[in-house]
């Protein structure tokens, strides 16, 4: 029987409800959600999520970026787009366009400030960044996915995922370590580079966000997280059990890395339907969904609507042994739910943002 996987992809643990519940945003409770967090098997994973998908879905890669590739190396393999810092041997990092706004205080990155450029506007930045850094070791490549991909010399420093920190204060997930001045230094360069770049003219006049510099990221392994976003170590942690799938494991949704992670084993990312459907497991083939918690309407209104047109489904088809087990991977943590785990009804419910806290 089929596996179905769940995994929520901007969940970063206690902050987010606490952001909500700050905001005197009443968080609702999510039954089923709650149902599945109280009887499932918890582990704590080795790894953030990427690491697991890397890990326990991924199958043989057709081009292997290597055991120790990070996560732009990776999509750099997968995009063809790793020979100029292979052959420079420098290094490769995801540059993400983002938009910060000013606080009374601190600057910070907006709620919907991870931004999706088309490919005629991720030209356009590339051929001016060619011309305005041409004196510099850096290049920028457009890759036609959200994130684009920048090569340049060597540097010790590491940077956390931008998701992080949507609609907080960005400066904990920046480059740190020995050589996160020069990382540093590039991004004020490109945000002056940016502040009143055309491009960024004509989408404010369309009223969408401007983009207020690339956030550089990515250059740490894809199987571990980065320093700054390490999950607490666990006494009773347990090892992730891999699928076992006798097909091709399906994946839907959008993220750059785990869609490069299929293109090296030959196969596709498909998008992400607008409910859980039956069908899609009809065959008995495994299928993984990521599922973005950064909506406009805010991180419990985003599970709500997970767990209406998602968890509901999928639990049924459990109930009816249609599925063997129902995994949701959330934070540091991973849930497998099987279907004797439906009745452990002795272990009471625990409100989800507590338990995920």
């Amino acid at each position: 029987m089929a596996e179905v996987v769940f995994i929520l992809t901007d969940f970063f643990g206690g902050a987010d409800a606490d952001g909500e519940r700050n905001a005197g945003a009443a968080l609702p409770a999510l039954p089923l959600l709650e149902t599945l967090l109280a009887r499932a098997q918890r582990t704590t994973l080795q790894s953030d999520w990427r690491g697991w998908l890397a890990a326990h879905a991924a199958g043989a890669p057709t081009h292997p970026p290597g055991p120790d590739a990070s996560l732009a190396q990776t999509v750099a393999a997968a995009f063809g787009a790793d020979a100029p810092a292979r052959q420079a041997a420098g290094q490769l990092w995801l540059a993400s366009p983002v938009h910060y706004f000013a606080g009374l205080d601190s600057v910070f990155l907006h709620p919907a400030g991870l931004l999706n450029l088309d490919g005629a506007e991720q030209d356009r930045l590339v051929a001016d960044f060619a011309r305005v850094f041409s004196a510099s070791p850096w290049t920028l490549r457009s890759i036609g996915r959200r994130d684009l991909l920048l090569a340049g010399p060597a540097i010790a420093a590491s940077s956390a995922d931008p998701a992080q920190f949507a609609g907080c204060d960005p400066s904990a997930g920046l480059p740190s370590g020995v050589g996160s001045a020069t990382l540093r230094g590039l991004g004020a360069e490109m945000e002056m580079w940016l502040y009143e770049h055309p491009l960024n003219i004509e989408r404010r006049g369309r009223g969408e966000l401007p983009v207020t510099t690339f956030w550089l990221w990515g250059a740490q392994q894809g199987r571990r997280l980065p320093a700054t976003a390490g999950p607490r170590a666990r006494p009773h942690s347990q090892p992730m059990q891999p699928m076992q799938a006798s097909q091709p494991v399906r994946l839907y949704g959008r993220d750059t890395y785990a869609e490069a992670l299929w293109r090296l084993q030959g196969g596709a990312m498909l998008p992400l339907p607008e409910g859980f459907d039956a069908a899609i497991i009809g065959d008995g083939g495994d299928a993984i969904f990521l599922h973005s918690l950064l909506q406009p309407q805010g991180l419990s209104a985003a599970l709500l609507q997970f767990e209406q047109h998602w968890l509901s489904g999928a639990l049924r088809l459990l109930r009816q042994r249609r599925i063997a087990v129902l995994r949701l991977l959330v934070g540091t943590h991973a849930y497998a739910l099987r279907w004797r785990h439906l009745a452990r009804v002795w272990r009471p419910r625990t409100a989800w943002w507590e338990t995920l806290a």
